[in-house]
């Protein structure tokens, strides 16, 4: 069996989603081949991709597998080292970079895929699409992720996930929005589960919905592990919430997935048809530095989330 390498350090649980269907396209156009994925251990890798076939073996950078250090120079050489041991034969590098097309290089990869060497700024994800068609020659292919998952979708009606965690505070929808729009909802049948990453102020906020809310079942999961917390979104009827990792794992497993977008590019929903993205009222559109999470009020999300349950 032949053996390839993909590349993918974008660290995010999000961005894992959003590559994903362009990992399982490369095999699809690589039966013969087995592939290893090194990616970084933030992207929760080895619990989202649990069942997933495209992938024979996943590294984290920070496995000790590698051995990496704090010198770049000696990671340069213990990846080569790692790569000539393991014979690749092909390489698909998903990000601009000098430093793994010269991993590649020495280590003797005959066929190397990369987007280019020097850094350039472009839609990360649009820019995605087009280098696998380019790569693999097909310009059919789709950026629908879709997660391989061991339990069918129930599409609960009595779930909701509330994605209050995000990659920085500029991105999150006020706390005091999720208690009017919980209480709103007004569905005392409806358990509403709170995810966010395990830390201070992400607990903090849960632990204040959870008070504030008293009328209404809700519960957090920013202790549980993401491998914990799947099968609950896998049993839910919809994500709302911000543009956050938990966001993109709901839309790959099939749930839809109402994302607030305040303060980032709307491609990071329309890579997918199950985000449904809600901006602020008199926006054309959002991007990086709007700064706008405020805005969106929060009649605009009940309308939304009156559609879908």
């Amino acid at each position: 069996m032949n053996k390839g390498l993909i590349i993918q350090t974008r660290p995010g649980v999000g961005d894992l989603c959003m590559f994903l269907p362009y990992i399982q396209q490369i095999k699809e156009h690589n039966k013969d081949f087995q592939f290893t994925l090194i990616t970084k251990k933030r992207t929760a890798a080895k619990q989202i991709l649990k069942y997933e076939q495209s992938v024979n073996q996943i590294v984290y950078l920070e496995d000790e597998i590698l051995e990496l250090t704090k010198s770049k120079l000696n990671n340069f050489f213990k990846i080569v080292n790692f790569i000539k041991k393991n014979n690749f034969s092909k390489i698909y590098i998903m990000h601009f970079s000098i430093f793994w097309f010269l991993v590649a290089k020495i280590s003797g990869i005959k066929n190397i895929y990369k987007y280019g060497i020097l850094k350039k700024n472009v839609d990360i994800y649009i820019n995605a699409l087009e280098q696998n068609k380019r790569w693999l020659q097909d310009n059919n292919l789709s950026s629908q992720t879709k997660i391989t998952y061991q339990q069918s979708n129930s599409k609960n009606n009595n779930q909701i996930i509330i994605g209050i965690g995000s990659s920085g505070p500029t991105k999150k929808w006020p706390t005091e929005n999720y208690i009017e729009l919980i209480k709103r909802i007004n569905n005392k049948n409806i358990t509403f589960y709170l995810a966010g990453g395990n830390n201070e102020i992400e607990n903090q906020i849960a632990n204040k919905i959870i008070n504030e809310v008293k009328e209404n079942r809700v519960e957090s999961l920013c202790s549980l592990s993401i491998e914990e917390i799947m099968p609950i979104i896998n049993s839910s009827k919809l994500y709302v919430g911000n543009d956050t990792g938990f966001m993109h794992l709901s839309a790959g497993l099939n749930i839809p997935a109402i994302g607030l977008f305040g303060d980032t590019p709307l491609s990071y929903a329309n890579y997918n048809k199950n985000i449904l993205p809600i901006i602020p009222e008199n926006f054309k559109t959002v991007g990086h530095n709007s700064m706008a999470m405020n805005k969106i009020t929060v009649g605009q999300v009940l309308n939304e989330v009156k559609k879908l349950i």
